[in-house]
Formats: C-alpha cells, sequence, structure tokens
C-alpha cells in the first residue's frame, strides 16, 4: 500500500495469484519459470508432430497424469538413439506451455532438456535428502508437477528410494496423506537402458552391481514400464533399399551385443564366454597412436577449427588415463599457444575428526591426486579445444554436465567457450572455477579442488559418452572394457554403421578381431510388467 491505495483500487492492473507471490520470493521457482513462451510454443508444435507410435503414447500418457495430477511412476525403456532424449524435450515444453514446472534428476548429465533444475540424491541404504520443510528447495518440489530422472538404470537404487523417502517427507509437510503415496504423488518419469552401464560399486561383485541395479527395488512393483524400439539414431527406412537393410542389420547386431546374444568364445579358462569377433567392416587400422588419430581426424591440420567437425567425432575408451593421453596427443597438435591452469586445493574441513590430517597431507600430494569427476590439478587448455564440462552450472543455459564446448578465449579468471551440443548451439558462455568435492573411497578424507569444471574431449571415456550421438566414432581398446555394457555404449553412439571403427589390441590374444563383450543377463529378468 503506498498514498492510501492498493492494487485493488486500480482496475486495470491484475491482482497476483498466491503462486505468483510465492514465485517472485524463491528464487529457484523464479527461475523455473523464465520460459520464452513464445520460441516454447514453437518448439513444442514442431517436435510434438514428429513423434513415434510408441513416443506419442508416452507423451500422452504422462501429459494425462501431470494434467489430472493423479501422481504415477513410469519407465522409458529403449536402446542408444530410441529418441529417449528428444520425448523427454517434448514432455518438458508441453509442461511448461501451462506455466508448470518440470524437474530433473540426471545420472549421466548429458541430459540438457529445457528448464530443469539438477537434484542430487545421496546413495546410501535408508536415506534422505534433508530440504528443510520451508526451504526454497521444499517449496520447489512442492509445486512441481513432473519431475524426469534420465539414464536412472546408472544409478544405485538407493538413490532411487531416497528419493521417494524425500518426496514423501516434503509433500508430507502439507499434505499428510501424501507420506502414503509412492514418491509423494508426484508424476516421476524414469528413463535409460538396462544394457547400458550399471551402477559402479568399487569393488563390488557381479552380484553387488546387479543388485543395486533400480530394478531390484521394491518400488519397481509400481513402476509402469514403456519400451522404444525403433531407432531415431540409425534410420532403417530412409535411403535406398540396401542402405535401409546395412541399418537394419547394424541395429540388430548392437541390440544382440547389449543382451549378450552374440556368438562368443573363452580365452584364459573363463567359466563364462565373453569374447565376440568384431565384424571386419567395423575393425581401424590397428598400429601407434597416430594412425588412429588420422582416420578419426583427419585433414586436423586444416579442419581444426571447424564446428561440425569436432562435434560430430570422438575417440571413445575404457580408462581415463588413456583418454587423458590421447586428448594431450592432440593437443600438441592444435596450434596456438597453451595455457594451464592450476587448482587450489585443500581438505573439506567436515571430512576429519582430527585437525592433525590438515597438516599430515602436503600441498604437492593433494595437487597430484587424480580423481573420477574431478578436473586435474593441471588443466591445459587453447583456443580452439574441445572441452566437456563436468557439472551443471546452470542447464537453463545449457550448461549441464556433459555438455561440450570449443575454447574460444582464455583469460585470466574466466574461460569463454561456445556451446556445440544439446539445446544452445553457437551461444557463447563463460566458465567460472568452481569448487568441486571428491566423493573417491580410497583417500581418508574429502578433497576441496576449486578448478575450471573442464576437460579436452577430443577423446573421452565409454561412460561419459553415454547420451551423445556422433556421426564418426572410434572405440580404441589398448584393452578390452571390464564393466557391464560398456561395448554396447561405445558402438550405439554412432549415427550410422559407416562411422563405428575399433582399434583393438589384439596382439597377444588367441582370436584375432576379438574383444570382451560383458553382460550381466540377469539384469533383464525384471523389466516387464
Amino acid at each position: 500500500m503506498r498514498y492510501g491505495k492498493t492494487l485493488k483500487d486500480i482496475r486495470e492492473m491484475p491482482l497476483p495469484s498466491f503462486e505468483d507471490l510465492m514465485g517472485m520470493e524463491n528464487k529457484l521457482i523464479r527461475e523455473e519459470r523464465l520460459y520464452d513462451h513464445e520460441q516454447l510454443e514453437k518448439e513444442w508444435s514442431e517436435r510434438v508432430g514428429q513423434l513415434n507410435t510408441d513416443q506419442l503414447l508416452v507423451y500422452e500418457d504422462v501429459i494425462e497424469a501431470v494434467s489430472s495430477d493423479k501422481g504415477g511412476l513410469m519407465f522409458l525403456y529403449g536402446h542408444g538413439g530410441t529418441g529417449k532424449t528428444f520425448l523427454y524435450s517434448t514432455i518438458s515444453a508441453s509442461a511448461a506451455r501451462s506455466n508448470k514446472i518440470v524437474l530433473n534428476v540426471a545420472s549421466s548429465g548429458i541430459f540438457n532438456i529445457l528448464h530443469v533444475k539438477s537434484i542430487s540424491v545421496p546413495i546410501a541404504f535408508g536415506s534422505i535428502l534433508r530440504t528443510g520443510e520451508k526451504s526454497q528447495l521444499a517449496e520447489l518440489i512442492r509445486m512441481a508437477s513432473l519431475i524426469i530422472w534420465d539414464e536412472a538404470p546408472m544409478d544405485n537404487r538407493f538413490a532411487f528410494e531416497a528419493l521417494d523417502r524425500t518426496l514423501r517427507d516434503v509433500m508430507a509437510f502439507q499434505n499428510p496423506e501424501a507420506e502414503w503415496k509412492i514418491f509423494g504423488g508426484k508424476v516421476v518419469l524414469l528413463g535409460g537402458d538396462f544394457r547400458q552401464v550399471l551402477p559402479i560399486i568399487p569393488k563390488g561383485s557381479r552380484q553387488d552391481v546387479v543388485q543395486a541395479s533400480i530394478s531390484r527395488s521394491s518400488l519397481w512393483n509400481e513402476c509402469k514400464v514403456y519400451t522404444l524400439r525403433k531407432s531415431m539414431r540409425v534410420i532403417e527406412g530412409e535411403g535406398s533399399e540396401q542402405k535401409q537393410q546395412r541399418h537394419r542389420l547394424f541395429n540388430e547386431w548392437l541390440l544382440a551385443m547389449g543382451g549378450g546374444n552374440l556368438e562368443a568364445s573363452a580365452e584364459d579358462n573363463e567359466e563364462e564366454a565373453t569374447w565376440i569377433k568384431i565384424p571386419e567392416q567395423y575393425i581401424g587400422s590397428l598400429g601407434e597412436l597416430e594412425k588412429v588419430v588420422a582416420e578419426m581426424y583427419p585433414d586436423f591440420d586444416f579442419k581444426h577449427n571447424d564446428e561440425n567437425y569436432l562435434r560430430e567425432r570422438a575417440i571413445l575408451t575404457p580408462l581415463n588415463e588413456t583418454a587423458d593421453f590421447i586428448n594431450n596427443y592432440m593437443a600438441g597438435l592444435l596450434p596456438g599457444d597453451e595455457v594451464t591452469y592450476r587448482s587450489c586445493d585443500e581438505i573439506c574441513s567436515s571430512s576429519t575428526e582430527c585437525e592433525d590430517h590438515f597438516t599430515s597431507y602436503p600441498t604437492e600430494y593433494l595437487n597430484s591426486l587424480v580423481l573420477q569427476g574431478v578436473p586435474h590439478h593441471e588443466l591445459k587448455l587453447k583456443v580452439g579445444m574441445p572441452v566437456m564440462l563436468l557439472r551443471n552450472i546452470s542447464p537453463v543455459r545449457g550448461l549441464c554436465n556433459g555438455t561440450r564446448l570449443i575454447i574460444t578465449r582464455l583469460g585470466q579468471f574466466i574461460v569463454e567457450g561456445k556451446i556445440i551440443t544439446g539445446s544452445k548451439v553457437g551461444h557463447r558462455v563463460m566458465i567460472p572455477r568452481i569448487v568441486m568435492t571428491s566423493s573417491d573411497t580410497k583417500i581418508p578424507f574429502v578433497l576441496k579442488r576449486r578448478q575450471y569444471p573442464l576437460r579436452p574431449c577430443y577423446a573421452m571415456t565409454i561412460n561419459k559418452s553415454q547420451g551423445q550421438s556422433l556421426n564418426h566414432v572410434g572405440v580404441y581398446l589398448p584393452k578390452p572394457v571390464s564393466i557391464h555394457g560398456q561395448l554396447y555404449v561405445a558402438a550405439s553412439r554412432t549415427t550410422s554403421p559407416e562411422g563405428l571403427r575399433f582399434y583393438i589390441d589384439d596382439r597377444e590374444q588367441v582370436y584375432k578381431g576379438h574383444t570382451r563383450n560383458i553382460v550381466y543377463k540377469e539384469v533383464f529378468n525384471n523389466l516387464t510388467n
């Protein structure tokens, strides 16, 4: 009120609703509603008309569940390239058109859809994410109409169950009956492919990995499963009859690989036959790394600045050390000056009860640690180098874990890049240094590292490539894969059979042209309703 008047005294001014006022006060809600409605309507109308029959069925059921606010748990099961991410984007756009909020809980981080918020959930039996009943995050969760969790099979079922308990707790604050509803009565859409990488259990056995799968959770019995069968990445219905046949056979070969149904042999007295032969047409020239790079990055001297050239190709390998070795080699071929950024490392004060630990480990030791999901102490970059984000910075701006960029400027305190994947292709963005913590149980403390969340990506690990689509894929295997689904993930990144090449070091193998394909077939036993 001012000058003795309120908004009610001004007829032309609409009165704000309770939800509008809450959204103005809550930064998280306000960010979620920063929609460009005109662009959103355009994208939705274009996408919904492109859905195939299987996708349209899922779309209609999810939108109906959201509109009726009746809740429900659904799982979208489809092999790589069946258009899961495209469908998520269409569903999100449709919900946002009605000013509804869609939240994302992503495993791989490449899930780059419109207007999402990433929520981390703990991985331990009986865990719950404490949000505070009146916190902004709790209010955001209550107002959310849909939660989409991509690449869900990668996550431990404890995280899946922790989210259920968290939502029941948050929703029961306003509606006590929600405590007895699965996921607090929210609509939750899971998605992924059990042929791909399963939860990583450090030093875990095969049984441990399978039991950690979300399909082994008691909540799975409440899940309605939808299956996408048509590949949208390697399209079978286009081109000549010969090309269609070639694509159809390639898709069948990929699914047989992912399901562990290819003819296999056993080596080294193995109990289970895991060695499969890669067809000759997919075998690249094996030799020194220079030959692999020459095949995967032809004419690099002339095309190293070409965005399309860099976007459509990558070398995939199982180990981080191998990917780092290749990236360092490629950086040496890239012209220009190299800039080295060094991190600031320290031990998190909450990770130990003994203050002596802070002085027990010298800074040089902390700098030497190479940890999963955390950039190295020394990050060497050049202008024109393709890099991948390692953290969600701003999903609305397209800066998600797994987004690829090309470095355009290297400043003293900031790195500028141009996005080359996702919904914000072409946008120039600034990447700041951020503090990242390790979750490595091999060290007796939590390391805090302040560094740019970037990693060169001429080559990337197979696990990090999940969700990527590439025209040219080189699967570099100096050693065979050792994890369920890795070989399938690598091979299924390509958009055409012509773009796939395997580089296998088979000099010490009994069978030439063979490599290991690890598949835990028992994980498929409980996937249908």
